[in-house]
């Protein structure tokens, strides 16, 4: 009997594990940080989003096969987004009053915004959930307010 109890025990602590736990807000993250720990909060939360249709479709595979596939396959989306939060990420954290510094601001906001155009399928409640946070971590990077997305 004690043996039973103890594999129930430890199975249900393994669950509890694979339990998903709610996600903090954007906004909450960003609090109290400093520009540089703000910044590179930001680029992880992206870095994040452009993985995330990989990381649904390696959900349905095998364990051992999650990490291998997302590590070999590449969509054009994942691509796409991370050159775009690479290139957000190499804005400067403070942000200046230069005319330059501006105008890159705002050719990557556009470029965003086009990116999530591109990208965004109504269809999928998942997916237009997924453009609106790339679309609040791409406001948050380059100080640009982007469209809301048509519904």
């Amino acid at each position: 009997m004690r043996p039973h109890i103890l594999i129930i025990a430890l199975m249900a602590v393994g669950l509890s594990a694979c339990a998903s736990t709610p996600t903090i807000p954007l906004a909450q993250r960003l609090e109290g940080k400093t520009p540089e720990d703000r910044q590179e909060t930001l680029r992880r939360a992206c870095l994040a989003e452009a993985n995330w249709n990989l990381d649904q479709t390696a959900a349905r595979m095998p364990a051992n096969m999650q990490h291998r596939y997302r590590d070999s396959n590449s969509t054009r989306e994942t691509s796409h987004l991370k050159e775009l939060c690479r290139e957000m990420a190499d804005l400067p954290a403070i942000k200046g009053r230069s005319p330059m510094e501006t105008k890159r601001r705002a050719e990557l906001a556009e470029k965003c915004r086009r990116e999530t155009d591109d990208h965004l399928d109504l269809r999928s409640t998942e997916s237009a959930a997924h453009m609106a946070r790339v679309q609040e971590i791409c406001e948050a990077m380059t100080g640009f307010d982007l469209p809301a997305q048509a519904n």
